[in-house]
């Protein structure tokens, strides 16, 4: 009997027992292509000898030090190599803050935004707003501006109710002219509702507004229309209010840009990363705070009020440097730009499949929606969570996705997102596409047995 604190104590796991480029074994003999980089983490593929290099030679130098009285070169580096990724209005004077990952680095960011406007003496502001069907993680403050109602509702005695938008959910848009879904009118009111929003919160007590540029999990990779974030922009500034990007998942060239935001050539002001910030080769996330920001602080008390014990890590600090390095050594964020019509191309091959009801994402980061009834996007019932059907049929021919349910409501609702790493060869992309049909084949039949 294991010990561990399994995440589903009904499920079964396998033992992994190695990995390299996009493949995964487990020590049954089985060996799984990772078609979602684990939870879209391992970026790069597993393996890198480089990366491994570099967190050996930082072990032989020294694991820790506390950033309360040190910090590393490998510290003072990736800090200098994120900023210089980042939009050229934020080259100068920008700084990053190190944490263990996204869920801290949305903590962080709100906490953040809080103590910029108490420096300033504007001690109001204290609200955040997000969306509706939004993940921004696990921790009390990144749950709080979390809009996924299952993911909330056990802990909803403990979170800070927030005032919330409606998701940019372009497959299940509203906005009808003549019986036609009119994207271009669902996104800008989309993006309007913020300012709503702010003016029914009152404009002296925003501090923010946090969002996916592409959202992740909680919808399967759901984009916005052109004009979405440029309004978003406009009305952040508007108010004073500073606009928070998160980019746990969408960051460090995953969409085919070094950031989610490049794609609208809009500047946030302050910036969550996570996940890709390491490839997973070690836990790392990580805020870029604007000049605007930075200058808070440094022109007032000096102190940001805040700390992890394992905040800017030198191994982990390390990984991520050799991560980035090999990100741009490689060419990889335009790789996924390249490849991203081919990408799409061949997911929409799937659509034979009467269970797919929507293709969609940007880069190498896809949903696909599952319904009941394609015509009118009925979904299907929450029971037998239709998405892990299709993970467990993927993982019996060794195809690794990442499922997702309650996209519609929290409840109701299921996709599942394919997002294999950048370096997969066109042959593993090929064969991908080859397991995902068979485990789509697989799991609509299964549903239609139980009709």
């Amino acid at each position: 009997m294991s010990n561990f604190f399994y995440r589903n104590f009904k499920r079964s796991y396998p033992t992994i027992s190695s990995a390299k480029g996009v493949w995964v074994n487990d020590t049954e003999g089985n060996s799984y292509l990772d078609g979602c980089s684990g939870a879209i983490v391992a970026n790069l593929g597993h393996g890198i000898l480089e990366i491994n290099d570099a967190i050996s030679r930082q072990l032989s130098q020294v694991a820790f030090a506390h950033t309360s009285q040190f910090v590393s070169q490998a510290t003072l580096d990736l800090s200098k190599l994120i900023v210089d990724l980042a939009p050229q209005q934020l080259q100068t004077g920008a700084r990053v803050y190190f944490t263990s990952g996204g869920s801290e680095s949305v903590e962080t960011a709100l906490k953040m935004a809080r103590a910029h406007f108490v420096e300033r003496g504007d001690n109001n502001r204290d609200t955040v707003i997000s969306r509706k069907s939004s993940y921004h993680g696990s921790t009390a403050g990144a749950l709080s501006a979390t809009g996924h109602p299952a993911r909330r509702k056990l802990y909803l005695p403990l979170l800070r109710a927030q005032p919330q938008i409606s998701a940019v959910y372009p497959y299940r848009c509203t906005c009808r002219t003549q019986g036609v879904c009119n994207k271009a009118e669902c996104t800008l009111k989309a993006a309007d509702e913020l300012e709503s929003a702010i003016l029914a919160a009152g404009p002296d007590k925003v501090m923010a507004f946090i969002g996916e540029p592409v959202v992740g999990a909680a919808i399967g990779a759901a984009a916005p229309g052109d004009g979405y974030w440029e309004r978003i922009r406009q009305i952040c500034t508007k108010y004073g209010v500073l606009l928070i990007a998160d980019e746990v998942m969408t960051g460090l060239g995953r969409l085919g840009s070094n950031f989610g935001l490049d794609l609208w050539g809009v500047v946030p002001d302050i910036i969550c990363l996570g996940k890709g910030l390491s490839a997973g080769y070690l836990p790392l996330g990580a805020v870029l705070a604007s000049p605007q920001v930075v200058e808070s602080f440094e022109n007032n008390s000096g102190i940001f009020e805040h700390g992890f014990t394992y905040s800017g890590h030198p191994v982990s600090c390390a990984a991520g440097v050799a991560a980035i390095d090999y990100l741009k050594q490689h060419g990889l964020v335009a790789r996924v730009a390249s490849r991203e019509s081919e990408f799409f191309a061949a997911l929409k091959q799937l659509f034979k499949f009467e269970i797919v009801g929507d293709v969609r994402g940007r880069g190498f980061m896809a949903g696909i929606e599952l319904v009941a009834d394609r015509q009118t996007k009925q979904p299907f019932a929450p029971e037998p969570r239709v998405s892990q059907l299709v993970r467990a049929e993927a993982a019996k021919v060794g195809l690794l996705v990442y499922p997702g349910s309650g996209s519609i409501d929290g409840i109701n609702g299921d996709h599942i997102m394919v997002a294999p790493p950048f370096t997969i060869t066109d042959q593993e992309l090929e064969e991908l596409f080859k397991r995902l049909e068979i485990a789509l084949k697989a799991a609509m039949m299964s549903v239609m047995a139980l009709r």
